[in-house]
């Protein structure tokens, strides 16, 4: 919890008021989370020394406002104020929370979010594109007061820390996830055969396939729909282009059309774009790919 003050000597925390940004409100977000309730002053102007933890503010350990600044990652990002404080206490944090492998999902949860906030925050990065995209730095600034509105704009900031918290959660749980799934793709990278990895039950794989490098080109798995799914691997992660398609006669097919194109006793269904094709058994959803591989 967030108790805002206008009295310095009262806060442990110092932030940068006027416009909040996604930097100052997931770091806040961040060290309610740490450390509990907090008291927090935001400030027009503030000098660090050292007596709290001042973020986004104060040309101090956690501001990244001087002239000389050029704290960055290997890839060229640099760090902003919440890449700072998760650089110095993420590990803290998920250690305080007893999460599972906290070194890996310490380095999933920088890559998933907080190089998206440094990034953005830094203007080392933008998206060009016809139309309005929001970005969490985009989103986080519809909590700003509006013109014509009367609202008090600390009221809005600990709206925008609500709704950053929420999304840190969700991030975060994605990222164990997804050092769940590298954990078990790693067993199973010895057992692939044809470029096929055959899943047990369905996990979360592309990202695992991609992290590990794996030689993979279709995926077969137990479907929540109770049947089987062969999948097919894109070019690049999150991409749409399939790495081998399925055969274009059976794009869009159904059960016993499928069934008659194809020659698959209980094949159920081939997605138009050619990346899925599910079946009743296992055996079948493997004939998908084994006939279009030989095709």
């Amino acid at each position: 919890m967030i108790k805002l003050t206008n009295d310095l000597n009262e806060a442990d925390f110092v932030t940068h008021a006027g416009n909040f940004h996604a930097d100052d409100v997931f770091s806040s977000m961040f060290m309610a989370r740490l450390y509990g309730d907090i008291t927090l002053i935001r400030l027009n102007d503030y000098k660090d020394d050292g007596s709290k933890i001042a973020f986004d503010i104060g040309l101090g350990k956690f501001d990244h406002h001087q002239a000389n600044y050029d704290k960055k990652r290997a890839n060229g990002i640099h760090y902003c104020g919440f890449g700072l404080l998760w650089q110095e206490y993420g590990l803290k944090y998920l250690r305080k929370i007893k999460v599972k492998y906290p070194e890996k999902v310490f380095n999933i949860l920088d890559e998933l979010l907080v190089i998206q906030i440094d990034a953005i925050d830094n203007g080392e990065y933008f998206i060009d594109a016809p139309f309005n995209i929001y970005t969490l730095a985009g989103l986080i600034e519809q909590f700003r007061p509006k013109i014509g509105k009367k609202e008090d704009e600390n009221e809005c900031f600990l709206k925008a820390v609500s709704f950053a918290d929420t999304i840190f959660e969700q991030i975060l749980n994605d990222a164990i996830g997804k050092v769940y799934a590298l954990n078990e793709i790693e067993k199973k990278k010895r057992s692939i055969k044809d470029n096929i990895l055959i899943l047990d039950k369905y996990i979360p794989y592309e990202y695992a396939i991609f992290k590990l490098e794996l030689d993979v080109n279709f995926v077969v798995y137990p479907s929540n729909r109770g049947c089987y799914a062969a999948h097919t691997v894109p070019t690049k992660y999150k991409g749409f282009t399939p790495k081998i398609p399925f055969k274009k006669e059976w794009a869009g097919l159904r059960d016993e059309e499928l069934q008659k194109v194809s020659g698959i006793k209980t094949a159920h269904f081939c997605h138009k774009k050619q990346f899925l094709a599910t079946a009743t058994t296992k055996e079948d959803a493997l004939k998908f790919i084994y006939e279009t591989i030989k095709s």
